[in-house]
């Protein structure tokens, strides 16, 4: 496990002359605090998929999370305190 920090993804970014969309400034609020027994997480699992529709890539994404076959993911997890841990699960 590695923490995060700056740019989330790694990837270098790129000067850009168009104006920032709201998807592309795209954010995720941390979880809820809660006193339950174990502490709540907040899991991001990102692909990119080619789908005639919004639909048709969420079925695909599906579909690939639940093959044996494909190869384990990359997740950001987020603690309450906002905090982003980068798990990648192909490695022991």
């Amino acid at each position: 496990m590695k923490d995060c920090c700056g740019n989330p993804h790694g990837r270098k970014t790129e000067a850009r002359d168009e104006p920032i969309s709201p998807l592309q400034g795209f954010t995720l609020s941390p979880p809820p605090s809660e006193t339950g027994p174990e502490p709540l997480y907040r899991v991001v699992y990102t692909i990119d998929i080619n789908a005639m529709n919004a639909r048709r890539a969420a079925q695909r994404a599906h579909e690939i999370m639940k093959d044996p076959q494909s190869m384990p993911p990359v997740l950001d997890v987020i603690d309450f305190r906002g905090r982003l841990t980068r798990i990648d699960l192909s490695e022991p």
